[in-house]
């Protein structure tokens, strides 16, 4: 990370400040799933100076696996990528994640998404399982969106022991 841009991880509540966010979690997520879970979890909120919103994690407990998180949107702003940004607001999430008590924290990305999966297994994620025909336009994904000339398809899920 640029040691001459001191940023700051920190958690917004539930309510309207969550809203700066929404820019940044459509990066990682369709509209209605955004819309769905924006008030829900923990959002961490990596800023910059002049607090400007960098980077967003948004966390969901698994109910149905407790101890288990799952990071439903992870993503920094395009114009700051290649500044390990991305891999330091991860590590500072999965950190404090292991602070409260989690013992797993999952994640899921499309199998058209490289870039994304190269990200996760290089912090230390391994592909747990795949979820076929997830990305549907039932769930509202565009069947006609590509990321790497692939169309978004199956899920990746991935998880790392936190213990």
């Amino acid at each position: 990370m640029n040691e001459d841009a001191p940023v700051s991880l920190e958690h917004v509540q539930p309510g309207p400040e969550r809203e700066a966010f929404v820019p940044l979690l459509l990066l990682a997520d369709a509209e209605p799933q955004v819309s769905a879970y924006l008030q829900r979890g923990d959002l961490y909120a990596l800023r910059g100076v002049e607090r400007a919103p960098l980077g967003v994690t948004l966390v969901l407990p698994d109910l149905a696996e407790p101890g288990t998180a799952e990071l439903r949107a992870v993503a920094i702003d395009p114009t700051q990528h290649n500044r390990g940004l991305g891999r330091w607001m991860l590590a500072s999430v999965l950190a404090d994640l292991r602070a409260r008590g989690f013992r797993r924290s999952v994640v899921g990305t499309s199998n058209a998404g490289i870039g994304q999966i190269a990200f996760y297994q290089k912090a230390g994620f391994r592909i747990s399982r795949i979820e076929r025909d997830y990305f549907t336009p039932q769930k509202g994904y565009d069947p006609n969106e590509r990321e790497n000339g692939l169309p978004h398809r199956d899920m990746i899920w991935f998880d790392q022991d936190l213990a």
